[in-house]
């Protein structure tokens, strides 16, 4: 007999978690047993008993999305994460894709490739929707160090780690976040950071992601949610 996959998901949408339980519900081996809004319900339900795969809304609040991303890979490195959005930016998905997520689904896609997603990953493979393929291609060839912006002293004087915590933080991951993904000390990210900031004359976090749009490493926009 084939065991259950348990899944959650997490939302800012009322609407996608009852449409994703109604793509479930008839689908056999699947039970929807929980969903998560914010940093505690994702606390609670995957920690007391953790499901097999997540379902993480990417759209009005990805840099809390991300979060919520990396904090279930923490709480738990076997549950697998599907990411469904409505996003087409390189740089949002190239950080969806940091921050843990093995399958991509567009908000469009059809109920069979969300449950192919889903098995996709449980099988402990990738998945992405066709939709997509070509935005996350573009994010493999986008802004190497050469085409940014970086004639200022300033992004030069910085080393490779900290260029490299600086692009986890511009995406949006706290210091704690940055640790895990990269496998070293939270002590050791927040000296980074300090220096980082100290080295590009910043002040915090939104200079940063000012400065870090400026010089082409990401792309900030004002998004509308499209859950009303």
């Amino acid at each position: 007999m084939q065991a259950t996959a348990r899944v959650v998901v997490i939302h800012d949408c009322p609407l996608l978690f009852e449409g994703v339980r109604a793509i479930f519900a008839s689908e056999p081996g699947f039970e929807v047993v929980g969903e998560a809004r914010n940093a505690t319900d994702v606390l609670l339900l995957c920690s007391e008993n953790p499901p097999d795969v997540v379902i993480v809304e990417l759209g009005t609040d990805d840099a809390e999305a991300r979060r919520m991303l990396i904090q279930v890979r923490e709480l738990c490195a076997d549950i697998r994460t599907v990411v469904l959005t409505s996003v087409r930016s390189p740089n949002r998905v190239r950080a969806a894709v940091t921050a843990g997520a093995q399958a991509l689904v567009s908000r469009n896609a059809a109920n069979e490739q969300v449950i192919a997603a889903v098995r996709s990953v449980i099988r402990n493979q990738c998945y992405v929707d066709p939709e997509l393929a070509g935005v996350l291609v573009a994010t493999i060839a986008m802004t190497p160090e050469d085409t940014l912006q970086t004639g200022d002293a300033r992004y030069r004087s910085l080393t490779i780690r900290e260029r490299e915590v600086f692009r986890l933080l511009a995406d949006g991951m706290n210091n704690k976040s940055i640790a895990y993904y990269l496998g070293i000390s939270h002590k050791t990210v927040e000296t980074h950071h300090l220096r980082i900031m100290r080295k590009l004359g910043l002040a915090d976090t939104v200079e940063l992601i000012r400065y870090a749009a400026q010089i082409g490493l990401i792309e900030v926009h004002d998004w509308a949610s499209d859950c009303n």
